[in-house]
């Protein structure tokens, strides 16, 4: 609060812009207006589990990132890959049932395009991580020797997200989790992109066989 003596207009009272003028005891004195603090409203359900969808697909693509630069490269014209990761994968990678979201592992996709993907692929659980293998031949189905293959492999309950690659010919690859691997929940994914990485297949899930002994 401040006060002030008369001027050529003499003292005024009311609100004038953001201060307010008055009288007291022959003093007059201007104040500012109390703003008030708005708090925020409760998100609504479908707010929360718009929320909810947006930080779990973040936080599984934060650790293999130059991954999606290299499967969603057709599509970054005008927007970066993980961008286009999460319109691609939004609309169908969660299962939702009553406030609970989860991730649909099978669903999810780290690549999009037309090169050819394998054919025949395998998920072997070992002790320590997961064998990936695939048909290695290329003759007459629009692939090359020196494609690459993504395998990715993602551990539920070490909440562990790993890439390995190998080339196409050698129609394998490895991806160790480094501990013993009996009883967990492990999903697999696998795509090939050309040596100059512009052409890339689609993602393809695989489902895990059993262990070898």
């Amino acid at each position: 609060m401040a006060t002030f003596k008369e001027g050529i207009n003499g003292p005024f009272k009311g609100k004038v812009g953001s201060v307010i003028g008055s009288r007291w005891r022959n003093i007059s004195y201007m104040k500012g207006m109390y703003k008030v603090k708005r708090t925020k409203s409760k998100p609504s359900e479908k707010q929360a589990v718009q929320h909810h969808k947006f930080k779990l697909l973040n936080r599984f693509f934060m650790p293999i990132g130059p991954v999606l630069d290299i499967g969603f490269r057709g599509l970054t014209s005008r927007a970066t890959a993980k961008n286009i990761a999460f319109s691609y994968n939004y609309d169908h990678a969660f299962m939702v049932e009553d406030d609970q979201v989860t991730l649909n592992y099978p669903a999810l996709k780290f690549s999009h395009g037309s090169l050819f993907t394998a054919g025949a692929e395998k998920a072997i659980l070992t002790h320590d991580g997961v064998k990936v293998v695939w048909n290695p031949k290329t003759y007459g189905v629009g692939g090359a020797m020196d494609d690459a293959g993504y395998a990715i492999a993602y551990s539920v309950s070490l909440d562990l997200l790993r890439c390995e690659t190998a080339l196409r010919h050698e129609g394998e690859v490895f991806i160790s989790f480094g501990e013993a691997m009996k009883g967990n929940e492990l999903h697999v994914w696998l795509f090939f992109a050309d040596s100059r990485k512009k052409q890339v297949s689609r993602t393809e899930y695989i489902p895990l066989t059993d262990a070898e002994a």
